[in-house]
Parts: C-alpha cells; sequence; structure tokens
C-alpha cells in the first residue's frame, strides 16, 4: 500500500470534502445511465464510484448500498452492510485515480484520505491507493462487494 501523511493547514480539507459531496449530491439523480449515451464505460464507471464514496462520507448508507450488486443485495440487508463500517477511520476524500474496462468489468483505481490515528496535529491525513470492481448487468453498472 501506498501511504502519504498530510497536514492540513487550512480549510482546504473541509471544501475538498465539501466539493466532493456537491458533486455526489449533483451525480445522485440516477444510477442507470450515468454520462450519458455517448459516454464511455471507464467515465460511466469513474462518475459512478466517486458518487458512491460521496455516499460513504456523507454516511447516507441507502445510497451507497443501492450502488451494490442485486446479488449482494439479495444476501445481506442495509443494516448488514451499514455495520461492516462500524469503527472505520473517518473518511476524508476519496477519488478515482484510474479506470479500466472491458465489455461488462471495469477496475477502479481509488485514492482514499482519512483522517490519521498517528498525526499529531488536528487536519492530518494519510493517503492510501486500492482497486474497487465494477460490474455491468443489463444497462447499469454496480460496485462487486465479496458475499
Amino acid at each position: 500500500m501506498n501511504f502519504m501523511i498530510h497536514r492540513n493547514k487550512t480549510t482546504g480539507g473541509r471544501l475538498a470534502l465539501a466539493a466532493v459531496l456537491a458533486a455526489a449530491a449533483l451525480a445522485s439523480t440516477g444510477c442507470a445511465s450515468m454520462g450519458g449515451a455517448g459516454a464511455t464505460p471507464e467515465a460511466q464507471v469513474a462518475q459512478l464510484a466517486n458518487q458512491r464514496w460521496g455516499h460513504l462520507i456523507a454516511g447516507d448508507w441507502q445510497k451507497a448500498y443501492n450502488m451494490l450488486t442485486p446479488g449482494y443485495r439479495n444476501l445481506h440487508d442495509l443494516r448488514e452492510y451499514q455495520g461492516q463500517f462500524k469503527g472505520a477511520v473517518q473518511w476524508k476524500k476519496a477519488e478515482v485515480a484510474s479506470t479500466t474496462c472491458e465489455p461488462e468489468k471495469c477496475e477502479v483505481r481509488i485514492e482514499l484520505t482519512v483522517a490519521s490515528p498517528f498525526g499529531r496535529g488536528k487536519g492530518d491525513t494519510i493517503s492510501t491507493f486500492f482497486n474497487e470492481t465494477w460490474l455491468k448487468e443489463g444497462d447499469r453498472w454496480y460496485y462487486y462487494e465479496k458475499p
């Protein structure tokens, strides 16, 4: 894993979080056909991944849950899904770094910034990168969570 520690000396972190949440709110008008008819799968899924992380950071578990594959939702209810995040670190920001797609599957590289448990100053953060998988079912893309 790659980690970076940042010291936040201004309100820039709060402004960045507000921007992510505002973008997620604007994007939350629908998941079925993100990006329009001409958008590439990479653009559609990048927008969905950013939207999903906006929901998670805001604590909007229902909207994040609705973005999971139907198979996952058939096995786990909202309460179970939400419960897996108890005790999680405080997410500050998440954004798509890259997206690579095949016809029915996309791998999305996410940069996640969290409050640092090791920092000495208020506002210290740590960033890391990880991959997410998104699957296309019918005409929709869904986040794949292992059952």
